[in-house]
């Protein structure tokens, strides 16, 4: 006999990139579970259907949330609290309210920390996963498929509501780890965030000085577009990502700052030794932490 489904009833507020995703992740790995979203516009709902992603599609979480086991927050982390409002209320004891966003100490700081106190169950999750395009139309069932899923139980929910939300992201494939909210948020901002800077970065500086367009478009290859491709993401979407975990974020560029100090110095003073070095030392993390996978 198989296992029962750790959840019966799914809420996924906002099917975009994640939501529609996880829409379809569920479809494919759990057939017998119940599918509801919510989304503000009757279009999108009305994509969704049509693609067969959902049982029943309101305007109204609420009603969406309303005898759901497990309510998942897909929209944009800014619009998390103003959510957690309006669905509150509507929630069945025992229900598991997590999330989807990349920052997590915010959100535990702000709608956990609500939820908690109107005696409702939160456990933040964050999957490793997306991609630089975004909306319904980007989504696909395996977007979770051997992704790393950090769980944040800063509310101390019970270890078996913990292991119900585990066996959820495991079905969908996903790795799932346990982490305290803040480690997670200064280690995302090293391997997540500071990454989407810098690739902005290089784009953003690429105009300047006295350097013609028409010539940055012939020479640009593999290189330019590999490194800077995922600053084509929602600027809208990273700047709350930026936003809500600015402590962390400005702590490693502080340290980039040091960094390219130092490589400057380096190509000032002529040591090509040490600048050997330098690039070696960069190679050997980044074969250390993708190998470590």
């Amino acid at each position: 006999m198989s296992e029962p489904l750790p959840f019966g009833t799914i809420a996924i507020l906002g099917p975009g990139l994640l939501g529609g995703s996880l829409a379809m992740a569920v479809r494919a790995a759990m057939p017998e579970a119940a599918i509801r979203l919510w989304a503000r516009r009757e279009t999108t709902l009305q994509q969704a259907s049509g693609m067969g992603l959902a049982d029943t599609a309101c305007t109204d979480p609420a009603e969406a949330a309303c005898g759901a086991d497990l309510v998942v927050l897909a929209t944009p982390i800014g619009a998390f609290r103003d959510l957690a409002e309006q669905i509150a209320p509507a929630l069945s004891p025992g229900t598991i309210v997590t999330d989807v966003g990349s920052v997590k100490n915010y959100v535990h700081r702000t709608t956990g920390a609500y939820l908690h106190e109107q005696g409702c169950t939160f456990i933040g999750s964050h999957p490793m996963a997306g991609s630089e395009k975004q909306g319904l139309e980007a989504a696909y069932p395996d977007l979770f498929r051997s992704a790393s899923i950090v769980l944040t139980n800063d509310h101390n929910a019970p270890q078996s509501t913990v292991d119900r939300l585990k066996q959820f992201w495991e079905l969908l494939g996903g790795k799932c780890y346990l982490m305290e909210s803040r480690h997670h948020d200064r280690t995302v901002a090293r391997i997540s965030h500071m990454p989407h800077v810098l690739a902005a970065l290089c784009a953003y500086s690429a105009t300047k000085g006295d350097v013609r367009m028409q010539d940055l478009q012939r020479l640009a290859a593999t290189g330019f577009r590999d490194t800077t491709r995922v600053c084509s993401g929602s600027p809208s979407m990273w700047t709350d990502i930026l936003w809500e975990n600015d402590c962390a974020i400005r702590e490693i560029l502080h340290t980039c700052l040091e960094d390219l100090k130092e490589l400057i110095r380096l190509l000032e003073i002529q040591d090509k030794d040490q600048l050997h070095a330098w690039l070696q030392q960069a190679r050997d993390n980044r074969e250390t932490i993708i190998g470590g996978q």
